[in-house]
């Protein structure tokens, strides 16, 4: 098999030079890449707390691990968009989005990933269970589902939600579709940056 290839190859690269035509065939466009949004500071009014708060790496299934946009087309059943793809991790792009929110509050005395901040008064733990496009119904609709604990980060947990939010898409072109992504996602940050407001610093309280 090997020998056939260089067999082959061989007078295709000499056509090549001779005749200066490509036998190639023509590149793909690339794929537009898109990032989730943070949140401005005007929407995130409130006093100031003294603590601090790391945001743990969000846990997921390889579903959702990835630059890929997950599409649900049937019960049970995860395909990817060909219109477009994040920028990086699906994860990761929503991890910086929450701290970036956090920051634009002005309200924390610091925040940060375990990178930037090794520890914290109170820990955010997250478990993307969706984040999707689905179209089952034949309508496309964003669908982001994310179970939060606010923990110590020695064992014990302060409290925990499940935050989800749904949100249709104009179209299925891609900037409909991200568009409705990101609509659903900056939901679910707000709800999350919230609660996590008003639980640590009843927990933070609560310990001192």
């Amino acid at each position: 098999m090997i020998k056939a290839i260089i067999h082959w190859t061989f007078p295709a690269t000499v056509f090549l030079a001779a005749g200066c035509v490509s036998l190639l065939p023509e590149t793909a466009p690339p794929k537009p890449r898109y990032h989730i949004g943070a949140i401005d500071a005007g929407s995130l009014q409130g006093p100031s707390v003294d603590w601090s708060l790391v945001v743990a790496d969000p846990r997921t299934t390889r579903i959702y691990d990835s630059v890929r946009i997950a599409v649900s087309t049937a019960p049970g059943k995860i395909e990817y968009f060909a219109g477009g793809e994040w920028a990086d991790r699906a994860p990761r792009l929503f991890q910086t989005a929450l701290i970036q929110t956090f920051e634009n509050s002005g309200r924390i005395l610091a925040v940060g990933d375990r990178a930037a901040l090794s520890v914290g008064d109170v820990v955010l733990q997250m478990d993307i269970r969706a984040l999707y496009l689905d179209v089952r119904s034949g309508d496309p609709v964003s669908s982001v589902t994310v179970y939060t604990r606010l923990t110590d980060g020695k064992g014990s947990i302060y409290a925990a939600r499940l935050f989800g939010v749904s949100e249709p898409a104009r179209s299925e072109s891609a900037d409909d579709v991200v568009a409705a992504m990101n609509t659903a996602l900056s939901g679910v940050i707000m709800d999350i940056v919230a609660w996590t407001y008003d639980e640590g610093e009843k927990a933070v309280r609560a310990k001192s």
